[in-house]
């Protein structure tokens, strides 16, 4: 009795300092996109710095979100064995310190390294906050809250390429690192006073650690096959080992999470439509946006000539519209419920990406003729059109579960997320260094030549537009 009156108590404690603990939620996902965003304008200049190929310098964004992505589940799963406050303190103090380490590394295996233990620590905070702000505000206000969070995503990566543009031409890449660190401290302390929420521990001990093994394996094989891909030349005496070890890999994890009792990801999830085409779509629209986010630096430098601070201004066009637009989205799409809208509910996400997709269509149009008035319409248009998409799809993962399963429906929205944001970042430097070689040039992406990258980034963006537009169509309810 005495558990049950502690849980009801903080329950309604919860409640009581949800505004608190939104704030708490919001600045700590803040920080870990804001962290993606920095370091995506840095690129070009770290590349030039360690000189590099960019087929090795993307490992510096790509090692961020590969590790997001195959260590989500596993801490969703953990949370139901330590509690949900719990690890998102713990991952925030490690995301902390670990930002200090990334801006003293000396050399580009040191500052990857560091990036994997900084993406742990993020992997511990983004695995769990829907799951906390979904379980804390009651139903009317959800989508209100989905809103803020679509917003202060577009803030992170707003301010990301303007401050990291700045941050670079001023003061030098490392510092793209230390601005997490002020923050960070000052989080640490309201999060243990505030961050109290009912918990329903589990005291099962098997845990599934050859599935999480296997996956680890499957998406880290799977990105080094990219990673080869996108240095020239190919190395298939790597790739050929690469791909073998994937595919089996992958064979043995489906028959484990099939057999296993207590498996990391249950495969009969996926049975569930809802589920899983909007867990595809929220892959393609992450892929397509971060194949623009990797390009964009080398476009606007290599062809229009622009500074790093100039590219971190334009760069963030499309970010502040998603960030101003997303909490009047997140109200039209709680007052279509509320008004029993269905048909446009239902279709709200759909909306929102097929018109994103177009807007990329054009924008690769602007890319390869050099106009800049158009590249930064399309950019505004697509920006709002991330707010439509974004939070209303993330509702309907979350909505496609019973609500026992809210860790693991937060866990894959994470795990799609970063997925798409690897595979984003990997395909943009695969393409980006495939188009280019196939020119017949060989160095540095940034001297090919203006009106040859304008051709190649025109090129890539259309690819986008397509993967926009095929998530439009498995966003489709009738």
């Amino acid at each position: 009795m005495l558990n049950t009156t502690n849980q009801s108590e903080a329950a309604t404690e919860s409640f009581k300092n949800r505004s608190k603990i939104l704030l708490i939620v919001l600045t700590a996902s803040f920080m870990a996109v804001l962290d993606f965003n920095v370091v995506s304008i840095a690129l070009p200049t770290i590349t030039t710095i360690f000189n590099v190929p960019v087929g090795l310098s993307q490992w510096i964004l790509t090692s961020y979100q590969v590790t997001m992505t195959v260590t989500a589940l596993i801490f969703s799963k953990l949370a139901d064995y330590i509690g949900k406050s719990r690890l998102f303190i713990l991952g925030f103090l490690i995301f902390t310190v670990s930002s200090l380490a990334c801006g003293l590394s000396t050399f580009l295996a040191e500052l990857v390294l560091f990036r994997i233990l900084q993406a742990i620590g993020a992997s511990m905070v983004l695995s769990i906050n829907l799951a906390i702000l979904m379980q804390i505000f009651p139903e009317n206000e959800k989508g209100k809250v989905m809103g803020y969070f679509t917003a202060i995503i577009g803030l992170g990566m707003l301010i990301g390429p303007t401050v990291g543009g700045f941050i670079v031409d001023i003061l030098g890449w490392s510092y793209i690192f230390f601005i997490n660190i002020p923050i960070g401290i000052a989080l640490i302390i309201p999060a243990v006073k505030y961050l109290k929420i009912e918990e329903h521990l589990t005291k099962e001990n098997e845990k599934d650690y050859l599935g999480a093994l296997l996956f680890i394996i499957v998406v880290g094989t799977f990105f080094m096959i990219l990673n080869d891909l996108a240095s020239k030349p190919v190395n298939f005496s790597m790739l050929i080992p690469y791909f073998a070890v994937c595919t089996v890999a992958l064979a043995a994890f489906i028959r484990r999470e099939l057999t296993t009792k207590k498996p990391m990801l249950e495969i009969a999830l996926f049975k569930i439509q809802r589920f899983t085409l909007s867990a595809v779509s929220l892959v393609l629209y992450f892929t397509a946006t971060f194949i623009l986010v990797l390009i964009q630096p080398f476009y606007f430098e290599g062809v229009m000539g622009f500074s790093p601070s100039t590219v971190g201004i334009l760069a963030a066009i499309m970010p502040l519209a998603m960030m101003i637009s997303s909490p009047i989205s997140g109200r039209i799409y709680d007052n279509l419920k509320l008004n029993s809208n269905s048909g446009i509910v239902k279709n709200y996400p759909m909306i929102g990406i097929a018109v994103m997709g177009i807007a990329y269509l054009i924008c690769g149009y602007a890319f390869w003729s050099v106009n800049l008035i158009l590249i930064i319409i399309m950019f505004l248009i697509a920006g709002v059109c991330r707010s439509v998409f974004q939070g209303p799809n993330n509702i309907d993962i979350m909505n496609s579960l019973p609500p026992e399963k809210a860790n693991i429906a937060s866990g894959m929205i994470n795990t799609t997320t970063n997925f798409g944001l690897a595979f984003g970042t990997a395909m943009g430097a695969v393409l980006l260094s495939s188009f280019v070689a196939f020119t017949g040039y060989s160095g540095n992406v940034l001297y090919v030549g203006a009106s040859t990258l304008a051709g190649v980034c025109g090129a890539i963006l259309y690819i986008s537009g397509i993967l926009c537009l095929a998530g439009g169509l498995l966003s489709y309810r009738r």
